[in-house]
């Protein structure tokens, strides 16, 4: 059983985020024991390249925007996405996201089921 972790922003696990996109702050994963849920802040560079279209087949998938803006694809439609807004994509929906602003997007991501029922299905 896992036990309660109290995470600090500011002690968080960050890592960079593949193609140079920005980094993460890990708060939520399997790594400290959570087996169905995953909670992480992204911070995207300016003018960065975009991720994926893609898709999960079992995660529902929530975006909080902490600051900035952002272009969303969701099922080939694109929303401009800003602080504060609260996004939710449901599992199979094929979606992908960037910062096209001249300043840094910061989005909070949380997936569930997360660990071993996550997978990353790559559509285009």
């Amino acid at each position: 059983m896992a036990e309660l972790k109290i995470i600090r922003a500011g002690e968080a696990e960050t890592v960079p985020m593949k193609g140079g996109r920005g980094s993460q702050l890990r708060f939520v994963n399997t790594d400290i024991g959570a087996t169905a849920l995953d909670v992480h802040l992204n911070r995207l560079d300016a003018k960065e390249p975009g991720g994926s279209y893609h898709h999960h087949s079992k995660a529902d998938n929530v975006y909080i925007v902490k600051t900035g803006e952002g272009k969303l694809v969701v099922e080939g439609e694109t929303y401009t996405i800003r602080e504060d807004d609260v996004i939710y994509i449901p599992a199979g929906a094929k979606h992908s996201l960037r910062n096209v602003s001249d300043a840094p997007f910061e989005i909070y991501e949380i997936y569930a089921p997360a660990g071993e029922a996550f997978d990353f299905v790559k559509d285009d």
